[in-house]
């Protein structure tokens, strides 16, 4: 009977191993005030989006297994994935995982992208740090610009405002540049890169070229396949022709 119970175990280990070496990536967590309600993944592509999985929250927890035998995953595994997790179109994160790696999630249903956070992967911590850092940012924008809105007939007083916003943009901006010149191997700096509020970008695609161009150079010498990298590239070719024909 022992045998019998020892056969059984071996066997159920030795299943569970061929399917997790079928699996790129998991991505699990645990959102609370949620419903009962369904959480999509998608995968950002140089494209656009392509999703690729969805599950029903059950008592807020949820959990995707990706499997490497997914064409779209296949194909881009050696190097850091960008995912989207998608409980609506206006709630949603953005993450980046490896291959290999199990990113572990918690956050707050009703706003993932200022609640959440992250372990398991190195780029997924760092994409959290940017995007705490934005929070930690537009917040007090956000009171700076209720006080402006109340001071419409006080010169004085909006110029005062203005003049902190302008601080709060330079320290940002500080910021993202600090971060970029300490993560210059990690595709997280494309994100700080393109980082925005209130569709402003604190990079300046045409005056801060050369910062993208030192942020390609480094990840083509990490991640030279990297569909990312390759868009980037001509992102930035595209933008060289255009300023020649401009001047």
């Amino acid at each position: 009977m022992r045998k019998h119970f020892l056969l059984i175990g071996i066997l159920v280990l030795l299943l569970s191993a061929c399917q997790n070496r079928n699996v790129s990536v998991t991505i699990s967590g645990n959102l609370s005030n949620a419903n009962d309600q369904m959480i999509r993944l998608a995968l950002i592509t140089s494209d656009g989006m392509d999703f690729i999985d969805s599950t029903n929250l059950h008592n807020g927890q949820f959990e995707f297994k990706i499997s490497s035998e997914n064409e779209l995953i296949k194909e881009r595994e050696n190097a850091p994935m960008m995912f989207q997790l998608f409980l609506s179109e206006d709630n949603c994160l953005a993450t980046m995982a490896m291959k290999g790696e199990h990113l572990k999630i918690t956050a707050d249903a009703n706003d993932m992208a200022r609640t959440y956070n992250i372990s398991g992967g190195e780029e997924a911590v760092l994409i959290h740090q940017l995007d705490s850092s934005l929070t930690a940012f537009v917040i007090p924008s956000e009171k700076l610009y209720e006080e402006y809105q109340k001071t419409m007939e006080d010169d004085s007083a909006r110029a005062e405002i203005e003049a902190q916003y302008v601080v709060m943009l330079q320290n940002h901006r500080q910021y993202l540049e600090n971060f970029i010149e300490k993560h210059p191997n990690n595709m997280a700096s494309y994100i700080a890169f393109y980082q925005s509020y209130n569709r402003r970008n604190f990079f300046d695609i045409y005056r801060d070229l050369d910062v993208l161009k030192k942020i390609n150079a480094n990840m083509e010498k990490v991640y030279p396949e990297s569909e990312y990298v390759k868009s980037m590239k001509n992102i930035v070719e595209m933008v060289e022709m255009q300023m020649s024909r401009d001047k």
